[in-house]
């Protein structure tokens, strides 16, 4: 099975809940859309669209926006929340064609195997002067995981990475931007339930046993008022084709 049916399965799974479990999503999507355009208009491209959490922040756009997911779950749940957005199931590395006069993503572009591939796929259905604007998850992200675990959930990449992928893939780098944000849960199962929740845990290679060790390591590492912390690496650009 590929990766991109892996995780179509693991984020279909969680379609329905995501939007009450994305509170870290939702602050990566706040933080993004400060860069988005103050003229809303012109024909606009999300991919990874998810439930449409990105996609309400696009929102008044006059003019063609369509929103993909690689999930034909999370692409129905984001038509019943949004249904003036056209939905489209498709992977990023597939893009409808356009031409489009933008690209917008939030909290997906760390999932893909291979960076500039995903990121050339979408230079390709730009217009003439067409611009990208991402927000994702960069390294250093969850690093009390890795500590608690001996290994990171997912192969994090340096905003360092995210910017020579850009520029392998052809694109023009406007202004980039990385910040680190302290985000406390009651616990680390709390962490746990919530990555789970939002189908970012597409491979389960944990013993029930195992996983107990993880969390009883990571709460009495990573106390803190409110529960636990955990810290996150956001990472947003604007790009040009």
């Amino acid at each position: 099975m590929n990766s991109s049916v892996i995780l179509a399965d693991s984020f279909g799974r969680a379609a329905a809940r995501y939007r009450a479990h994305a509170r870290v999503q939702a602050t990566l999507a706040d933080w993004t859309a400060e860069w988005l355009p103050a003229g809303r208009t012109g024909r606009a491209l999300e991919v990874g669209a998810g439930s449409g959490l990105f996609t309400e922040r696009l929102l008044p756009w006059s003019g063609a926006l369509v929103a993909t997911d690689v999930s034909p779950a999370m692409c129905a749940e984001g038509r019943r929340h949004l249904p003036e957005v056209t939905w489209l199931a498709s992977a990023v590395e597939h893009p409808p064609a356009g031409p489009w006069d933008y690209v917008f993503t939030s909290s997906m572009l760390q999932w893909v195997r291979d960076p500039v591939a995903a990121l050339a796929a979408c230079r390709a259905v730009l217009a003439p002067g067409g611009s990208i604007v991402a927000g994702l998850f960069a390294a250093p992200t969850l690093p009390q995981w890795a500590e608690a675990a001996g290994a990171a959930p997912l192969e994090w990449r340096t905003p360092a990475q995210w910017l020579a992928a850009l520029e392998q893939a052809g694109w023009r780098v406007v202004r980039s931007a990385a910040r680190t944000e302290e985000i406390e849960f009651g616990s680390g199962r709390e962490l746990a339930h919530s990555l789970h929740a939002v189908g970012a845990a597409p491979a389960r290679r944990l013993t029930v046993s195992r996983l107990r060790e993880i969390l009883r390591q990571y709460d009495e590492r990573n106390r803190s008022p409110g529960g636990v912390r955990s810290t996150w690496t956001f990472f947003r650009f604007e790009a040009t084709a």
